[in-house]
């Protein structure tokens, strides 16, 4: 039986293309709430009061999961998760591991704090031409008008207010700074 990867720890946040990974935990169109295990790596169904966590809204419009190796500091005011990301494309596997285009961010904020959304594409996708959040909003500005909507939406009026957009560049820092957080906070593990 081979080992299980550890889907935060054990999965590089960045392939040697240049592009960035991310695991998916809830495919396109799909509304059960999985997550990853921070302490195993696994997946598994959030579950809450004893009941699976089922989204009582619109399923995902995207595929949702985080980029490996990364993690929101809860001492810098973050919610010690992996940061998490968007896959505008097709429906893909839970936990499947893609290396993906990163085009920029929507910026939200949850309950008072900041909720980054790295939005991202695969590098051989339907959008063509599209290498930057500011292309997405040119060619395709509903696509990111569905997103922003849909995550002000699915916990209910007001739990998410939209702050803006982050530019490729900006986003690509946000990944880097939670890198060097995980980094420091996994100094055993080496990347």
């Amino acid at each position: 039986m081979e080992p299980t990867v550890h889907l935060i720890n054990g999965v590089d946040y960045k392939a040697e293309n240049g592009l960035y990974r991310m695991v998916v935990e809830i495919p396109a169109g799909t509304n059960e709430k999985w997550q990853t295990d921070a302490i195993t790596g696994e997946l598994y169904f959030e579950h809450v009061n004893g009941k699976p966590r089922i989204i009582n809204f619109l399923s995902y419009p995207f595929n949702y999961g985080f980029i490996p190796q990364t993690v929101l500091d809860k001492d810098k005011g973050g919610d010690g998760d992996p940061l998490d990301i968007v896959l505008l494309s097709p429906a893909q596997p839970r936990g499947s591991v893609h290396d993906v285009k990163v085009l920029g961010a929507l910026k939200l904020q949850e309950r008072g704090e900041a909720d980054t959304k790295i939005v991202a594409i695969l590098p051989h996708s339907s959008f063509h031409g599209v290498d930057n959040i500011s292309d997405l909003l040119m060619q395709y500005p509903g696509a990111v008008e569905i997103i922003r909507l849909w995550f002000e939406g699915y916990k209910g009026p007001g739990s998410f207010l939209f702050q803006g957009y982050a530019t490729r560049d900006e986003a690509i820092e946000i990944i880097e700074q939670h890198f060097e957080e995980w980094q420091a906070a996994h100094p055993s593990v080496s990347t």
